[in-house]
């Protein structure tokens, strides 16, 4: 048996349609669609490139964003020379054994082939390409690899464009190196492809602009030479096909920026823990401060004065030493699947745009960073940010479609488990078992609300959770406002804020 997974960058489930993307409905058609599929949190794409590659959430694997502070500096996990600088930190750069290091140690092989960032390429392969396996980055296929086959192949395709902006040449790039890769070698045990589209486009022109439906064309048609080989050799030789993204998108709505609130009011951020800063900031969707002493009162404080805005939702801390949270009236980061050792003190999402204006539409949010309103937008908690695509084709799984919860960390456990692998211990995700043939679903699922909330006297704060067969999965955010937070517009509805 033997796994090929398409992962499909930032695609939401609900944008596949006949017009658009008929190799992919035609998938869902014959395959097994995962009809509640979620991203891990946040839910960024370095985040999900470290899940999908170790079976965990970040409290597992330690990638806690896609930029994020450790030892007072700021670590941009786009880049590996960045990552690789945590090596020395204890447990290294992933602190979760990867899909990569089980195959590896047992003789078994993984095919990497990616346009996303180096360092989400290097985290969704890690363990893989260090041990000498096929691995091609295609914005430089000699940079992760000394093996053989990748660098026979890699100087027979010219370099591609710069920057390139939609990624069309980019992700075509991406299946071209699979089919050379595979007359000169049958597929290993598992290969997974990450074509970088439709998040690209999503990000300069938001998920409704004509560009963005060209572009998700193209990665349909991208997909399809992939399905058609599979439907022509790959299936009859055992090979289970999976498309998945990693997570989904909402819409800039409107901009803030929590790093100059902040010193407007008095107190002394930076991005970096210089010696005249006393808290560190990261943010986009979601906002993350360390504080130089998270025992004062300083924490405390800047909560304080961030939780009166319209653009503050739900707020997660630290473990403090008596297991509490470190900040009254904040969740835990535990609740969500992130509490580590490099977690922030403080983090919290962004808030639903709706929070300040009745009228703004349901996947608006709030965004503090570069892309401008009205582009797609992910990393908090919405619906449309954690819904993720996951289909199942082969003769391992079912057909049809699975209503019960299911995550990105769960491929690797069902993976895994399907090749007679053991798990590692640091896996948070469930074997799919309703999704295999040998398995069990009766189609009733057991499914306990397991949602968490936090109140004060101006605001009361849930996650919405799951519980399945003893795993936790993710649903949403909400604040529900007791008092009407400042800078409200005129028109704003104040009684429901989802985060």
């Amino acid at each position: 048996m033997k796994f090929v997974i398409v992962v499909l960058d930032g695609l939401r489930p609900d944008q596949l349609h006949q017009a658009v993307t008929p190799n992919l409905v035609e998938l869902s058609k014959i395959g097994l669609r995962l009809a509640r599929h979620t991203s891990s949190f946040p839910s960024e794409t370095r985040v999900s490139s470290a899940a999908l590659a170790t079976g965990g959430h970040s409290s597992a694997h330690g990638i806690i964003g896609n930029r994020f502070l450790a030892n007072g500096r700021s670590i941009d996990g786009s880049s590996l020379s960045a990552l690789l600088t945590l090596g020395g930190e204890c447990g290294g750069v992933l602190t979760a054994t990867t899909i990569g290091e089980v195959l590896a140690a047992h003789g078994r092989a993984m095919l990497s082939i990616g346009s996303q960032s180096q360092g989400s390429f290097g985290l969704s392969s890690w363990g893989s390409w260090q041990t000498g396996a096929p691995a091609f980055w295609v914005h430089d296929p000699s940079k992760f690899s000394g093996n053989g086959v990748v660098r026979r192949i890699a100087p027979s395709f010219p370099m591609l464009p710069p920057d390139e902006q939609p990624a069309r040449a980019t992700i075509e790039r991406v299946v071209d190196l699979f089919f050379s890769f595979l007359k000169k070698e049958a597929p290993p045990e598992v290969s997974l492809l990450w074509l970088s589209e439709p998040d690209i486009t999503y990000h300069m022109f938001g998920l409704r602009h004509p560009a963005a439906r060209e572009v998700l064309h193209e990665v349909d048609r991208q997909f399809g030479r992939i399905f058609a080989w599979w439907s022509e050799k790959g299936e009859r030789e055992g090979v289970q096909l999976i498309a998945a993204s990693d997570h989904g998108h909402a819409i800039i709505g409107e901009k803030v920026s929590v790093l100059k609130h902040l010193q407007r009011s008095g107190f002394k951020v930076g991005y970096e823990l210089a010696p005249d800063v006393d808290a560190a900031i990261t943010a986009q969707r979601v906002v993350n401060i360390w504080a130089r002493d998270r025992e004062g009162d300083l924490l405390t404080e800047m909560y304080q004065c961030l939780s009166e805005e319209p653009w503050f939702g739900v707020a997660f801390s630290r473990q403090a030493s008596d297991g509490a949270p470190l900040i009254t009236n904040t969740l835990p980061l535990s609740a969500v699947m992130a509490e580590h050792q490099r977690s922030a003190d403080l983090s919290f999402v962004l808030a639903d745009c709706r929070a300040a204006n009745r009228n703004a539409s349901p996947d608006a949010v709030y965004y503090d960073g570069t892309y401008p309103i009205g582009v797609g937008m992910h990393g908090g908690l919405s619906a449309q940010e954690l819904s993720s695509l996951c289909i199942l084709a082969g003769n391992a799984f079912r057909s049809g479609v699975v209503a019960a919860p299911t995550s990105i960390v769960d491929l690797v456990p069902t993976i895994l488990s399907s090749l007679g692998l053991p798990l590692p211990s640091t896996v948070h995700g469930r074997i799919i078992e309703e999704a295999l043939q040998d398995g069990e679903d009766s189609g009733q699922y057991d499914v306990e609300d397991a949602s968490v909330s936090i109140a004060s006297s101006a605001r009361r704060a849930t996650v919405f959770r799951e519980l399945y067969r003893q795993r936790l999965y993710l649903r949403g955010a909400a604040v529900n406002r007791l008092v009407e937070p400042k800078n409200v517009k005129p028109d704003a509805n104040p009684t429901q804020l989802k985060a």
